[in-house]
């Protein structure tokens, strides 16, 4: 079965890209799907090269983080139209394959739809938020998912342009979160739905809670036994020193190092965690308290006794 990996992103985050591919096996498909123009060095496919009338009041509509989510299934369809293809991987740019991709590629003999949760357990507080943000923003990650060459593949990937078209904005209080709300639907409406709960696939820092990862004999395992296929970094960028253990930060490290092999900068790339709690630095968080203790002296200032 031919199957065919594809990424999303713009000329500016080109260093994505290209740490994800190195990171994959040699002989796999790889596309890159860029919002503006091309990137040297890698197969990529322009936005406006697909054909869809939708895409020019897509432009007009969107921002680039937007756009990048919205045209996710405009682009699989069209990788998978092309002969001899039977199935197509999504992974984010900021995605880095530490496994065996044929783990991912032999799910799809009994299954037409791939999804992750993203997360597995019960939790309370997390560095990443709490259920309730959970609830807000998504139960299934849209910095993956895979389909196979069927007519019910097809039938999601046009419910989704569907609905992408108009309704991808980051607007939680009106209930859109790019592409990744519109995933909860998925096992409602299609068949052969699988959603993988293997700990070792897409790992982030959204469900670091639950995994904790080792690296041991030469490889990265979580939670001691199982293997880590692939890690996201799109959430774990913006704040270098989070983390839940030591080996976290050194994977974290590494990828860092990776991405400095094609750009002096990491470039910028949309973070539901960053835009909801933005970092602030600790001298900035002094500073609010400061104002905040000076404020709370002359509101309850006693005027009278």
């Amino acid at each position: 079965m031919k199957t065919v990996v594809f990424t999303i992103c713009t000329t500016e985050q080109h260093a994505f890209a290209k740490v994800l591919l190195d990171s994959l096996p040699k002989n796999v498909v790889f596309k890159v799907g860029v919002l503006d123009g091309a990137i040297a060095e890698l197969d990529s496919v322009s936005l406006d090269q697909l054909g869809f009338e939708k895409i020019t009041e897509m432009r007009q509509r969107y921002d680039n983080d937007a756009l990048a989510a919205a045209s996710k299934p405009f682009f699989a369809t069209y990788f998978l139209r092309q002969e001899g293809i039977e199935n197509v991987i999504y992974f984010d740019p900021t995605v880095l394959l530490l496994g065996d991709l044929e783990e991912i590629i032999g799910q799809f003999e009994n299954n037409d739809i791939l999804l992750t949760p993203r997360l597995t357990r019960r939790f309370g507080q997390a560095a990443y938020g709490d259920e309730k943000m959970f609830l807000n923003t998504g139960m299934y990650d849209a910095g993956f998912w895979g389909i196979r060459n069927t007519d019910n593949a097809f039938r999601f990937l046009n419910w989704a342009q569907d609905r992408l078209t108009d309704r991808a904005l980051f607007d939680l209080c009106n209930g859109m979160n790019h592409d990744q709300l519109w995933l909860n639907y998925v096992p409602i409406y299609f068949d052969k739905v699988q959603i993988q709960k293997n700990i070792g696939w897409n790992v982030g820092l959204h469900n670091l809670h639950e995994r904790i990862l080792t690296w041991k004999a030469g490889k990265w395992y979580v939670n001691q036994d199982t293997p880590l296929i692939f890690f996201n970094f799109r959430e774990a960028l913006s704040n270098p020193s989070m983390g839940q253990n030591s080996s976290f930060v050194a994977l974290q490290k590494r990828y860092l190092s990776l991405l400095r092999t094609y750009t002096t900068q990491t470039p910028a790339i949309f973070s539901v965690r960053a835009k909801l709690r933005p970092y602030i630095p600790s001298w900035k968080q002094a500073l609010r308290q400061q104002i905040q203790t000076l404020i709370d002296k002359i509101k309850y200032f006693p005027l009278y006794h």
